[in-house]
């Protein structure tokens, strides 16, 4: 019976697709096509299970009428079925349609194939003047093609290789995984279907869990075609982890699976077993805490690793970092560790100072904290300051505020043993390469020693002498820590007066002093400078200091007001000379550390000697013979000029000489000889040798040699400012 139905239907479909006059089409959701009559539709859905609604709409495209006497029959697969039909004895008029609802509901992911078979009359065109003709049948027939994707999920990791299926609601188990370290699953999604499937989205939970070179999604997946991306597994710390994997497909369906993993702290385990003490186990990234150990000396402490894991792990190094860490008695590396396998090495504390002690031992890819103590003494240093305590390392800055040039600050440091052992304090020193600034006190007796906790403290003094940067070292057995001051401005300098002469004479021997108006609280250095003023061609090199040269060094105390001399006397002599003219004597002033203080104009004493006629000294007869003699006359001219000579001879009785006065014109000789440079050296003193020769008229038997006839010579000499005192001298 349903070979028979078939086989009428194909009959009739072949005479409705010669004269029948439709337009068929099929919407499926918002999609449109058109079908011919007689040609196939694919419906696509979005996986088994997952119902297909779509229409078939028949518009008449003819003159005539077009009727459906009977309901439409739907042959093939069972997955396809008719939900709504127009009622029967249909009859449509031109373009007029009618629509058949039907739904496919795919129970595998296997291609389902169906026809709809919709039988029709179709009116015949009226012939004039003729009887109507009866109606045509025909067939509307429509292949209906049914697809569905299907998909399966399946990894693999790198442990093995090997590819497992992961069916829905399955579980995918990780290797045991270092924490902060990572495991990678290959995952593949295959559409195993019939249709193309649509991937709209893959999510994980589950902080540890993340994908990885995921394409773009949402992503069309042909049947055969396999979707690959990464799974990661990163364990944040040691212990379990869970989450899920979800993948999202067209239609509101989705694939997921859970996801578990366990974050190790390695593959290997690791025990210490210290001297005289039992196996303890550590951990990596924990702290291990090694005996501790007298400085200078050293202990020795084993490390025990075994594989606990079902792998073969290979150790590529072993290394240990810290200067007072040493590793000993180690496995030739790399070394490939079976499971259940044991490796035994040393670490080696070796403490060069005492206190805490910290190194990183690294085994692989597991590092440890290593701590170790030495027992000794530890000294720490500070100081306090008016602004606060500062604590310092050797080789540190102790600074100093800045306290005016006079003053002083203080600043208290503190030695501290933090240490398990009592500390030496042998030397505690200042060393400076100029004055020394600074200073200590409140020291206790040295050598000491400070006890654990214990501490010393003692005041360090700062007295600048300058404005400039001051700076020394402070020693404290093998440490140095530098001093850093600054002095700012000293008061002003007090008036103060010099005490000596404001007239003097040549050749005299006056004092000088000089006192300051008020105490100075900074000891002082100064120069008295000695120069002088002459109208004359030179200045009389014979006008200094008794100690010798023009400039003469003296010092003032702190707290004092008199200049003290080298001689260590506050008074000191100078020579006047023999020139006249100015004496000027200017004094400077600076503090021990250089800082000038002296005055812009500073005040100076004046000491006035005039100019006066000239004055001998001696006069002398010499190279006498019986005729002659040489007058030898010795004095100083303070105006540095001399215009005549006066010589007057006394007789003895009863001899008579023609003339017994003579005057000597020395303004040309007198000139040469001050102007001279050799005359530079004498100042205003001078020389004169004046020959003279006798003769004697008296030829008797007896007579005296002419010069016994001459008793003695006075001798003036003049210049503009007057006549010089007489001098005499016997000739016989």
């Amino acid at each position: 019976m349903k070979r028979t139905a078939t086989l009428w239907a194909a009959v009739l479909g072949l005479v409705a697709a010669a004269q029948a006059q439709v337009l068929i089409r099929v919407q499926q959701e918002n999609n449109i096509t058109q079908v011919s009559n007689g040609g196939t539709v694919q419906i696509p859905s979005t996986g088994p299970g997952a119902a297909k609604a779509f229409q078939l709409t028949i518009t008449y495209t003819g003159t005539t009428s077009l009727g459906f006497p009977g309901p439409p029959q739907l042959l093939g697969s069972q997955d396809f079925s008719i939900t709504s039909v127009p009622p029967a004895n249909t009859i449509l008029a031109p373009g007029q349609s009618v629509t058949v609802q039907l739904r496919y509901l795919p129970s595998s992911s296997r291609q389902a194939s169906a026809e709809l078979d919709y039988g029709f009359l179709q009116a015949a065109p009226q012939v004039p003047n003729q009887p109507q003709p009866p109606p045509v049948p025909g067939l509307v027939i429509v292949g209906l093609l049914g697809s569905s994707p299907d998909y399966s999920l399946s990894y693999s990791l790198a442990i093995d290789g090997n590819t497992v299926n992961l069916a829905p609601n399955g579980v995918l188990v990780f290797t045991d995984t270092i924490a902060n370290s990572a495991t990678l699953a290959t995952m593949g999604l295959l559409n195993r279907g019939s249709g193309t499937g649509q991937v709209l989205s893959v999510t994980t939970t589950g902080e540890a869990f993340s994908l990885g070179s995921l394409p773009l999604v949402p992503a069309f997946l042909q049947p055969g075609a396999s979707l690959p991306f990464q799974l990661r597994y990163r364990p944040r710390q040691a212990g379990a982890d869970s989450g899920t994997l979800t993948l999202t497909f067209e239609g509101g369906t989705s694939y997921t699976v859970r996801l578990q993993g366990k974050g190790i702290v390695s593959y290997l385990t690791y025990e210490l077993l210290a001297p005289d003490d039992a196996a303890r186990p550590i951990a990596p990234g924990q702290p291990v805490v090694l005996p501790a150990t007298p400085v200078g000396e050293r202990t020795t402490t084993f490390v025990r690793l075994r594989n606990s894991s079902e792998l073969d792990i290979v150790v590529g190094a072993i290394a240990i970092s810290g200067n007072t860490f040493q590793l000993e008695d180690l496995p030739f590396l790399p070394v490939t560790m079976a499971p259940g396998d044991t490796q035994l090495f040393s670490i080696v504390f070796a403490p060069t100072q005492a206190g805490r002690q910290t190194g990183r031992l690294r085994v692989g890819n597991d590092s440890f904290d290593l701590i170790g103590s030495g027992v000794g003494p530890v000294l720490t240093y500070s100081y306090r300051n008016p602004g606060g305590t500062t604590t310092i390392q050797p080789l540190g800055n102790v600074v100093f505020p800045a306290v005016q040039v006079g003053g002083s600050v203080a600043v208290d440091f503190t030695v501290r043993n933090t240490g398990t052992a009592a500390a030496p304090l042998v030397n505690v020193a200042i060393v400076s390469d100029g004055t020394p600034v600074y200073t200590l006190s409140g020291l206790p007796a040295l050598p000491a020693s400070i006890p654990p906790n214990g501490a010393v403290t003692f005041t360090i003094r700062f007295a600048p002498l300058n404005t400039n940067l001051s700076s020394a070292s402070l020693r404290i057995n093998g440490d140095a820590f530098a001093l850093v001051g600054t002095g700012s401005q000293p008061a002003p300098l007090p008036e103060y007066t010099i005490q000596g002469p404001t007239a003097v004479q040549p050749f005299e021997q006056p004092t000088v002093g000089l006192t300051l108006g008020a105490t100075y609280p900074v000891a002082l250095t100064g120069k008295l400078t000695l120069t002088t003023e002459s109208d004359s061609y030179a200045s009389d090199p014979a006008v200094q200091f008794v100690t010798g040269g023009r400039v003469a060094s003296f010092t003032i105390p702190a707290g004092a007001t008199q200049a003290v001399f080298s001689s260590g006397s506050t008074r000191l002599k100078f020579q006047t000379g023999s020139v006249a003219g100015t004496i000027l004597i200017t004094p400077s002033f600076a503090t021990e550390g250089g800082l000038e203080l002296t005055p812009k104009n500073p005040v100076r004493l004046q000491a006035s000697l005039p100019a006066s006629e000239p004055k001998l000294v001696s006069l002398t007869v010499d190279s006498r013979t019986s005729n002659g003699f040489v007058l030898q006359v010795t004095g100083y001219a303070t105006t540095r000029s001399i215009s005549k000579m006066t010589v007057k001879f006394t007789t003895k009785a009863g001899y008579n000489f023609g003339q017994t006065e003579f005057t000597q014109d020395l303004t040309a000789s007198s000139f040469v000889w001050f102007n001279s440079q050799a005359s530079v050296a004498f100042g205003g003193q001078f020389l004169i040798s004046f020959p003279f020769s006798v003769t004697s008229s008296d030829t008797a038997t007896g007579a005296l040699p002419p010069i016994q006839t001459l008793e003695s010579a006075t001798v003036t000499v003049t210049n503009e400012r007057g006549t010089s005192n007489a001098v005499t001298a016997q000739i016989q």
